[in-house]
């Protein structure tokens, strides 16, 4: 009666192994499909209409301190010496005025390029 069992037995665990294997095939594919985002063609635009990077944008008519540090080569200091120079000569009519505060060059106004605004 043993002889009867070890092939059952046998079979049982190789169906056990391919079934564990099928199992392991299918978590991967799901875990790749699912975990690995489809590159998009295009910019998503939010409910408004808008681009993400329109609200991302520093705007140096408006902007605080804080919100202008967010800007590449803008430490307190000069974030500091913009804000005064909009109080002191009103609102710049292009990004390309900021390099007329005092600190700036156009050097730093040009890395803004895409992150800063004026309305």
């Amino acid at each position: 009666m043993k002889e009867q069992l070890r092939p059952e037995a046998a079979r049982r665990e190789r169906a056990l192994v391919l079934l564990s294997l099928a199992a392991a095939i299918v978590c991967a594919v799901l875990a790749f499909r699912f975990a690995v985002p489809l590159k998009g063609t295009e910019e998503q635009s939010l409910p408004d209409g808008q681009t993400l990077s329109a609200y991302t944008r520093v705007d140096l008519n408006t902007a605080d301190v804080d919100a202008l540090c967010t800007l590449p080569g803008v430490g307190e200091s000069r974030a500091r010496a913009i804000v005064a120079y909009r109080q002191q000569y009103g609102p710049f009519a292009q990004v390309a005025d900021a390099a007329d505060v005092p600190g700036l060059t156009e050097d730093i106004v040009a890395s803004w390029a895409g992150q800063a605004t004026v309305r």
